[in-house]
């Protein structure tokens, strides 16, 4: 966000705001109105002064806005939904950031993606390093569909394999081999 952006988030315009501390602070402005939205204090019982009081603004469930006035609520006490947004606006940036896993047992090394001419099929091969080595994992499938094939290719144990809980190969190819560099080869087919 470049500080000229305001996002909706749960019916509420938020204005994120950097602090001096470098903090980021997002601030709620009315739906309606733009104007900015104060948290109404909970009443509280106060065993020792034997009544209510106002708690705390981040304990707030409440918003009000001054033109009106009218009050908005809110999913969250006022401090969680103040997080929630700023999770929220990092989760647009990581969801498109690509993942190194490096606690599994594959680590992907290269990838290539290929389309039929007509644009309906796909194809996507990727060479991985794993606890067991080298591998190359072969998507394919029709676009836009989920079903898909997932084909699994051990050089070091010289073994082609499909994932079973997707289609089985043969639903997508008529045949897959994999030649190895000791001439062996393994296939599928129907």
């Amino acid at each position: 966000m470049n500080g000229h952006e305001i996002i909706r988030i749960d019916s509420i315009k938020w204005w994120m705001t950097t602090l001096t501390n470098g903090s980021r602070h997002p601030v709620p402005l009315c739906p309606d109105h733009d104007l900015r939205l104060t948290p109404i204090r909970p009443r509280v019982y106060n065993s020792v002064q034997r009544g209510y009081v106002n708690g705390y603004s981040e304990d707030a469930v409440e918003l009000k806005c001054a033109e009106g006035p009218h009050k908005i609520a809110i999913p969250r006490t006022f401090s969680d939904e103040k997080q929630y947004v700023v999770d929220r606006v990092d989760a647009e940036v990581f969801k498109g950031m690509k993942v190194l896993n490096l606690d599994d047992e594959a680590t992907p090394i290269a990838k290539d993606k290929i389309k039929s001419k007509n644009g309906k099929h796909f194809l996507t091969s990727q060479l991985m390093e794993s606890k067991r080595g080298l591998q190359a994992v072969i998507y394919a499938g029709k676009k836009g569909s989920p079903a898909k094939t997932q084909i699994l290719i051990t050089p070091e144990e010289k073994r082609l394999a499909f994932d079973q809980k997707d289609l089985h190969p043969t639903e997508v190819f008529l045949k897959i081999e994999a030649t190895f560099d000791d001439g062996s080869k393994h296939s599928i087919e129907k």
